[in-house]
């Protein structure tokens, strides 16, 4: 029978803390996913630089899609202790990248006049951009922290090895 036995068990842990995806970590990754969540509405609603499956061009709007099922994989395996804290730093690495570059690099795809100047109202514009500069934000912090948590695991496990345990 189901009646949610089978999340008992990841909720205890999470609350314990011996969960192997920090708490934080998950907290992260829900805002991220907002912020992303309301990146694509907004590519939406704009109507420029949309891609698959929304239309037949196949941009960064398509490959920014795949965000959400390496969030999903990640949250699986790590549950079951087969990702932990390398993937989400790599997964953050990329994706910071990628917004990086599409939205605020030397030769940005998506450079920000093309989301501030598209609205009626500059306001909302300006809103659409200040959104992206946050969901910037946020994933930077997701790489350094997990980056910092890479480098705290990488130094427990060299103790423990030193030790010859």
């Amino acid at each position: 029978m189901w009646k949610g036995s089978h999340l008992r068990p990841v909720i205890h842990d999470l609350r314990k803390g011996d969960h192997p995806i920090p708490q934080r970590l998950v907290g992260l990754l829900v805002i991220i996913s907002l912020f992303g969540i309301g990146h694509h509405i907004d590519h939406i609603i704009r109507g420029n630089h949309v891609g698959w499956p929304l239309t037949s061009e196949i941009n960064a709007f398509t490959f920014s899609l795949l965000s959400y099922p390496f969030i999903t994989l990640g949250l699986y395996l790590g549950w079951r202790d087969r990702a932990g804290i390398p993937y989400w730093t790599g997964l953050f690495f990329v994706s910071s990248l990628l917004i990086g570059y599409v939205h605020f690099g030397p030769s940005a795809i998506e450079p920000p006049a093309d989301i501030i100047t598209v609205y009626e109202n500059a306001l909302v514009g300006w809103f659409a951009f200040a959104w992206v500069v946050g969901f910037t934000i946020v994933l930077v912090t997701g790489l350094v922290y997990s980056s910092l948590l890479l480098i705290r695991q990488s130094k427990g496990a060299a103790i423990t090895s030193s030790r010859g345990e």
